[in-house]
């Protein structure tokens, strides 16, 4: 299966939509909960809707600039581009 690179991106513009969606209905539920646990997992629900958010970011940032953010490279991957400190220099 051979895609475009429009595919690619089209793709990777519908998986930010989608994990922004899933972080919209998390947050949706986090009113509906309810009990002596509810604060201690409204906690995990909002740590999960921070994850699905920096996701969406992460793959808007890729699409908008092309590079995968330092922070999610590999080290060999680090290794061959460098870090931002090292670009800097």
């Amino acid at each position: 299966m051979h895609q475009t690179a429009a595919d690619l991106r089209a793709t990777l513009t519908t998986l930010a939509g989608r994990w922004e969606q899933m972080a919209t209905n998390e947050e949706a539920s986090i009113p509906l909960l309810q009990g002596p646990a509810a604060e201690q997992v409204g906690a995990q629900v909002h740590q999960r809707i921070a994850t699905y958010r920096k996701a969406a970011a992460d793959l808007r940032d890729v699409l908008r600039t092309g590079r995968i953010p330092h922070d999610l490279m590999t080290d060999a991957e680090l290794d061959q581009h460098g870090t931002t400190e090292e670009v800097t220099r």
